[in-house]
């Protein structure tokens, strides 16, 4: 087992990132350290995402801006509440109102819960991403929330002349042993902006929960399929907002070079058209169109008559990032002729778009030296202050409210369609509803990565004996993955010194480790801006950032490492796992999922693990390779969050995981042809049907491990796509080496 690290200041951990990152290049690899138990002493210090990850640096920037909350209680006796995250479809609304109920003691439907608009005060205490956002939520909301039961209790006792151990409260109601009562908003209770940590009150303890550790459906659940949810896109805060669609380029960041707009002018309903610079950063440009409606903005955009600048990845494809990639990455270390063995390969994950459900919308009202905008947004405060940069105005003049969204998978940590909006506004002098159609969020929108992984686990033999892993090494060359939303401003508010070191080297080193011992361990990223090539394509973070593609990786080789030293790919992982949390959601998807078990010659099982933001997941799945294409028919899941606050909801996250683990391992990608994008929809971005879900699947949630939750809406993504990966190998015997494998079935 690994040594724990010591206390971890600030500094200190700098220090021990960049150590960690050179680790790889500085390992000495001699004969005499061959043996499996010297191997093991070359690594002079632990992974740093077994000690401190990601979640912990979120947290750790943005502690003293978490106790900001207004919890308030209207003359009818209901609660107002504010989240101070977004709520995008993963349940984090929910979630945080079970644990507001539970604390104040009402009930849900007492609740009236909205969204935050961006405070400057909050600083980074307002990022949704990154699956931190029920554990920083954890300990804070509930602090303020039990403060807010205390003053309640404490107008009650001098309201009845008791002792305030003697008032008892329910469901927004203080009650005396006598019967006597008094409703919350008799009893001037209440909290707006941050509270001092000194005077915050001790929350119940798990022996009291009621309401947390319930199964409870979302609280918004019904007026979402009855369509009663204002959503970015649906809404109409600002009177005379006119409708607003662009012309974007046919290539990447192309340009504007000249246009002719008489037969657009002519058309019924247009107010305006201009050119607009596109992206946050300006890069591209376009023609936006104003009009009374959406349906005439439409007709006047392709009446236009544009000659267009091709982008600077005009001529490249995915090939030419490929190779470029392949060219960049450092090598793995060489076996030793008669001494050594190796599995591993070559591994290609394309780029990947978010596609949510909803497209990119915002509105947009820029007059009078102030901006107003509407719009989903995980980074609210980043893009407040991109808004006022762009605008030439303060951000305390710029207006960011952030509305509940259908979708983001990481695309709403970025704003363009805001920043956007607010230029289109400025100009025009009224307020505008921009609106993404679905071809410009796919062909426009931002991608996960392209990238390529090199990933090799050697084993002993010949004079040295066999079956023992020795080292396990991952090289990854990825086009670089943008952080610039607010995770970058999160990491570097821990010190000035982290700087060098870089956002995404911390991202990659607070994310990616090796759950199992398998020998010397290496796990490095080369992620350095190599030219236009790969930086045409914008990029974000798609569920898991890195986890979705390299621990993938991870996991498939080790799968092919059981099966070369002779074990039972299951055994394999249990004997060698360095987590008993881990080793539990295992075992219980063997045994629940029917590990072994007799299939038709065509069909496996597959099994993949992941452990990331303080969590565990586990999936077994069993593929159908024998129709036209591989069909995941069932699968069993088993997830460890340490304290399942809404166990219904964490069903759901690992449901729907899964369900995009068979989109990009199985079906679909996005692809750069000649400096475009060739994808434009959901009819060839091939997003999963109802008939590409499994018809069994079993979610078992463990019993709580820890008092504090940890992730859940990125961490099956890993798991279920390393377990439907598997499958397909053990199925057809041919180990998937570039993705989606319905591209490429022979590996």
């Amino acid at each position: 087992m690994r040594e724990p690290l010591a206390s971890l200041d600030r500094r200190s951990f700098v220090g021990y990132a960049l150590k960690g990152a050179a680790l790889g290049v500085a390992v000495r690899f001699g004969v005499d350290a061959l043996a499996p138990s010297t191997a093991q002493a070359l690594v002079a210090i632990p992974e740093l995402a077994d000690e401190l990850d990601l979640t912990d640096l979120l947290i750790i920037s943005g502690t003293p801006f978490y106790y900001d909350y207004l919890i308030q209680v209207t003359p009818e006796n209901r609660i107002v509440f504010e989240l101070p995250r977004m709520e995008v479809g993963q349940g984090i609304l929910t979630t945080a109102m079970m644990i507001l109920a539970e604390e104040i003691d009402v009930r849900l439907d007492q609740i009236d819960a909205s969204l935050s608009s961006a405070e400057f005060r909050r600083a980074t205490g307002q990022i949704t991403g990154g699956s931190h956002s029920t554990t920083s939520l954890w300990d804070p909301l509930r602090r303020v929330a039990a403060t807010f039961r205390q003053q309640v209790v404490q107008a009650a006792a001098a309201r009845f002349g008791i002792a305030p151990t003697d008032v008892t409260t329910q469901d927004a109601v203080a009650s005396a042993p006598d019967g006597r009562s008094a409703p919350y908003a008799d009893l001037d209770a209440g909290t707006e902006g941050p509270m001092p940590l000194s005077i915050l009150a001790e929350p119940k303890s798990a022996e009291q929960y009621r309401v947390i550790g319930q199964p409870t459906r979302r609280v918004d659940a019904h007026d979402i399929v009855t369509g009663k949810v204002d959503y970015a896109m649906d809404l109409e805060p600002v009177a005379g907002a006119l409708p607003c669609v662009v012309a974007r380029p046919p290539t990447l960041l192309g340009r504007v070079a000249s246009y002719d707009d008489s037969a657009a002018r002519d058309l019924p309903g247009v107010e305006a058209i201009m050119q607009v610079d596109l992206d946050v950063e300006g890069s591209s440009s376009g023609v936006a169109v104003v009009a009374r409606s959406t349906g005439e903005a439409f007709r006047a955009r392709d009446a236009l008559q544009i000659t267009w600048q091709d982008g600077p990845s005009t001529g490249v494809s995915d090939d030419d990032v490929i190779d470029q990639l392949r060219a960049a990455n450092l090598p793995t270390l060489p076996d030793i002729p008669l001494l050594t063995d190796s599995v591993g390969g070559e591994f290609i994950f394309p780029y990947f778009a978010h596609a949510p459900m909803e497209t990119m919308t915002a509105i947009a009202d820029v007059s009078g030296g102030t901006a107003r905008i509407w719009t989903g947004a995980k980074t609210p405060l980043s893009a407040q202050a991109k808004i006022a940069r762009d605008l030439g105005m303060l951000p305390t003049d710029v207006e960011v409210n952030v509305i509940k969204t259908g979708g983001s998978f990481g695309r709403r940590l970025f704003f363009d369609a805001a920043v956007e909006a607010a230029r289109i506004s400025r100009a025009l002098g009224r307020p505008i509803k921009l609106l993404f159609t679905r071809q410009d969020d796919t062909s426009h929108g931002r991608c996960r990565p392209l990238s390529v992984h090199d990933v090799k686990a050697t084993y002993t033999r010949g004079l040295l004996g066999g079956g023992e892993p020795l080292t396990f090494d991952h090289r990854a060359a990825t086009a670089q993955l943008d952080l610039e939303h607010g995770f970058g401003d999160a990491i570097t508010s821990i010190g000035g010194e982290l700087v060098p070191f870089g956002f995404n080297q911390t991202v990659w080193h607070t994310t990616q480790l090796m759950q199992y011992e398998v020998g010397v361990t290496t796990l490095l990223l080369n992620e350095t801006p190599l030219n236009a090539v790969t930086t045409a394509v914008p990029t974000a973070s798609w569920r898991g950032i890195y986890s979705g593609t390299a621990a993938v990786a991870n996991e498939i080789v080790i799968d092919e490492l059981a099966r070369a030293l002779g074990h039972d790919e299951a055994q394999f992982r249990l004997d060698r796992l360095d987590d008993d949390r881990s080793r539990a959601v295992l075992q219980t998807v063997l045994t629940e999922g029917g590990w072994g078990r007799s299939l038709p010659s065509g069909v496996a099982q597959g099994i993949g693990l992941h452990k990331e933001y303080k969590s565990r997941a586990a999936y077994l799945v069993e593929l159908d390779t024998r129709g036209a294409e591989p069909r995941v028919t069932r699968a069993t899941c088993a997830v460890d969050v340490g304290r399942a606050i809404n166990p219904l909801g964490l069903e759901s996250q690992m449901q729907g995981a899964l369900v995009d683990a068979i989109s990009y391992i199985i079906r679909t990608a996005i692809h750069l042809d000649d400096g475009a994008i060739r994808e434009s929809s959901y009819g060839d971005f091939e997003v999963p049907r109802m008939d590409h879900t499994p018809p069994e699947m079993s979610v078992h949630v463990m019993p709580p491990t820890e008092e504090l939750p940890g992730g859940a809406g990125e961490l099956g993504i890993t798991a279920s796509a390393a377990a439907v990966a598997n499958a397909y190998a053990r199925a057809t015997g041919r180990v998937p080496r570039r993705f989606p494998i319905n591209e490429y079935p022979e590996g």
